[in-house]
């Protein structure tokens, strides 16, 4: 009786040794862990390099897997001689744009300068012909007087039929040039206001008299003025889709955008590269920790905040920023349990961006001291 008493009394005494040792222990879990000694694994930002709407055929791949690069270094290039004929065919089209509308330009400065020209010629000759008129109206006055003369003589028989006739001849013809005449004054000032009209009878000046076919062909020139925006256009459009392809034609060339580390490269020389698709995974200097608070001491991790944390494998000390604090996912949240007797308690992700010193490496194992 007293050896099988003896057994499970030593089982006992062993099991209650054993669990009061693992309550006093680590549970070793990973968020327990983190929420004990605030520790995180240091990982990189990663970014997929793409050629910007350009693909084609890959024919040189500048670096390798693992290789470091720095902002600009060249990547990737896609053949570039289609894009190059493009630019070609489209520069002469520009140039002869920019030819038609040169032309065009000087073309309308020619035809208003001689519109301008006409108007004051067309002034002047409305002057002249006026001076002609009354030049004209004058002998007609004359020839009327002589004509009438003779008539009297004619009755008297103091002259010959003949002289009659030539006078007669000499008056109807007078009357005639003063038709002729008032017909092309009024052809000369067509489109002038009664107004005007009325003011050239006085002053004899025709300078600012409305004319019609001086309006017509202001009028034309306004529509050559129409022809030359829309070449201006045309022009404009045709230098835009050039610019376009000169850019398309940088883009043929991959350049790291950053600093980092080449992961991973998604095509080999002579492949075809679609439009749009990642070609480099690269990882940069952007290098961060994630740990996880309670809800306790999530205030003292706010965004902005400076931390100090140390670096395991170097015994190094680093800095850090914190980018931000946020729930965390359910999982990492601390349940109420039995053995522990605690309540409910909300993990916070706080996400640590740490400054870059030698040596340090993904993968390392950061301990924040704060």
């Amino acid at each position: 009786m007293k050896k099988n008493i003896k057994i499970p009394v030593i089982f006992l005494l062993i099991l209650t040794f054993a669990s009061f040792l693992i309550f006093l222990g680590s549970r070793n879990d990973a968020v327990t862990v983190a929420k004990s000694i605030k520790s995180g694994v240091l990982t990189a930002d990663e970014i997929n390099i793409a050629f910007q709407n350009v693909g084609g055929k890959l024919i040189k791949r500048y670096v390798q897997e693992s290789q470091i690069v720095k902002k600009g270094d060249l990547l990737m290039q896609l053949e570039d001689v289609d894009t190059k004929l493009a630019i070609n065919r489209l520069q002469a089209q520009v140039d002869s744009q920019k030819a038609m509308v040169a032309q065009e330009q000087a073309a309308i400065e020619i035809t208003e300068n001689e519109t301008n020209l006409n108007e004051l010629s067309t002034w002047r000759k409305i002057e002249e012909v006026k001076a002609n008129l009354e030049a004209a109206k004058s002998t007609e006055n004359l020839n009327r007087i002589e004509y009438n003369r003779y008539m009297q003589m004619r009755k008297g028989g103091n002259t010959s039929q003949s002289q009659l006739d030539n006078v007669s001849n000499a008056y109807t013809a007078s009357k005639m040039q003063v038709l002729q005449i008032k017909s092309q004054l009024s052809t000369l000032m067509i489109g002038a206001t009664p107004e005007q009209v009325s003011q050239f009878e006085q002053t004899q000046d025709a300078t600012g008299m409305t004319l019609q076919s001086i309006t017509i062909a202001r009028q034309k020139l306004q529509n050559r003025q129409n022809q030359l925006a829309q070449l201006k256009a045309q022009l404009a459009q045709a230098e835009t889709e050039l610019e376009q392809l000169q850019i398309n034609y940088k883009r043929l060339t991959l350049t790291a955008p950053e600093d980092g580390k080449v992961l991973k490269l998604m095509f080999e020389d002579g492949e075809m590269v679609p439009n749009g698709a990642p070609a480099v995974l690269l990882e940069t200097d952007r290098k961060y920790i994630d740990i996880y608070v309670n809800e306790k001491m999530v205030n003292d991790y706010q965004p902005g905040t400076m931390v100090k944390a140390n670096v395991i494998a170097l015994d190094k000390e680093v800095k850090g920023k914190v980018r931000f604090a946020t729930t965390a996912p359910s999982f990492a949240d601390l349940r109420m349990t039995r053995e522990r007797g605690q309540a409910d308690l909300t993990s916070y992700q706080v996400r640590i961006y740490m400054e870059s010193i030698p040596h340090l490496l993904t993968g390392m194992t950061l301990e924040v001291d704060q």
